[in-house]
């Protein structure tokens, strides 16, 4: 698919999945933005991107998500955009820390990006979440902050029509692979495709979830049922609650 003419904005995407998705949708003629802290990580993820995508139009926008206070100037450094793919994570002991830049960030960036994904034709935020954040054990935090994640996507799906908010999870995606673990899981490029497709396709829905088809683990991107704790209304309106309270700002 060609979508010349649009702007994407990827967080964390100067490794991992969310550099697959970058690349990716450089693929489509978009000018992709990378969303990242380190200005020399970018150069070299957009000096990859180049040698993959020959004439890809990508550039670096400097973002912090653990400071909250800096999201707006960096919103303000966009003029246009279609859509904005909630990727970035880290998993580390700091569990204040994570909370904030897998989620609360995610969270006011997006209050600030809201004007103009609701004046592009048909503005999109797209959140990554994960397989660990769809039940939550006690005790875990890294799950804890991307189910924030992935409830936020769908309570603003409930709470605001202006653009589509989709979620979606990239399976059991790994750096490398041997053949026997191919069997279930799958690479990060891979692992890339329900973001990408979540981005993409005009067909998907407004509140839908993508995930690999096969058990949820690997292949081509489906539409899957939301259940458990995902589906939990209560908790969701419950977390975007708290995350105003805490941020002082609102996507709406």
């Amino acid at each position: 698919m060609r979508v010349e003419g649009k702007t994407f904005l990827v967080t964390g995407a100067n490794a991992g999945i969310g550099y697959h998705v970058a690349e990716q949708l450089a693929g489509t003629g978009a000018t992709v933005v990378l969303g990242s802290r380190s200005a020399t990580k970018a150069d070299a993820a957009m000096a990859s991107i180049r040698a993959v995508v020959p004439g890809a139009r990508v550039r670096h926008l400097q973002l912090d998500l653990a400071d909250l206070t800096s999201l707006k100037a960096a919103a303000g450094e966009l003029d246009v955009l279609d859509a904005v793919v909630c990727n970035a994570g880290v998993m580390i002991d700091d569990a204040e820390l994570m909370y904030t830049t897998n989620y609360l960030g995610h969270f006011v960036l997006v209050s600030w990006l809201m004007p103009l994904l609701a004046a592009a034709p048909e503005g999109r935020v797209v959140t990554t979440g994960s397989l660990r954040g769809k039940k939550v054990k006690a005790g875990d935090a890294y799950a804890r902050s991307k189910q924030a994640q992935m409830l936020f996507g769908f309570e603003l799906a409930r709470r605001q029509s202006a653009v589509k908010s989709i979620i979606n999870h990239p399976g059991g995606a790994l750096d490398s692979i041997t053949f026997p673990a191919s069997l279930l899981l799958q690479d990060k490029a891979a692992g890339a495709w329900p973001a990408v497709r979540a981005v993409l396709d005009p067909d998907v829905r407004s509140g839908e979830m993508l995930g690999p088809r096969v058990f949820g683990l690997r292949g081509r991107p489906r539409i899957e049922p939301v259940r458990g704790q995902l589906a939990d209304e209560a908790l969701a309106a419950r977390v975007w609650e708290e995350s105003v309270e805490l941020t002082g700002v609102e996507p709406a």
